[in-house]
């Protein structure tokens, strides 16, 4: 179920950038908009990882990377083995 999510979070970024570039309007022209707003969570989810959970990556820059993108789809991993300790 996560790939799916992941797979999700990807088409979404990829229709925000189109809709930012063709200029859709109506409901579709507030993707870019809401994508901000994922952009921004997202890097408070980045920053909690870098700060609380790092230590249990083998690669945490690409593991941050992933997190930016994917958001708590890719954390969740983490945050499981954080509390199984």
């Amino acid at each position: 179920m996560i790939i799916m999510n992941k797979i999700a979070m990807l088409v979404f970024w990829l229709l925000a950038v189109i809709a930012w570039q063709q200029g859709w309007q109506d409901w579709l022209g507030l993707l870019p908009t809401i994508a901000l707003a994922v952009a921004g969570i997202h890097v408070l989810e980045v920053a909690y990882f870098w700060f609380a959970l790092k230590k249990r990556s083998d690669k945490p820059v690409l593991d941050a990377l992933q997190i930016l993108i994917h958001g708590i789809f890719h954390m969740q991993r983490f945050i499981k083995a954080e509390s199984e300790s």
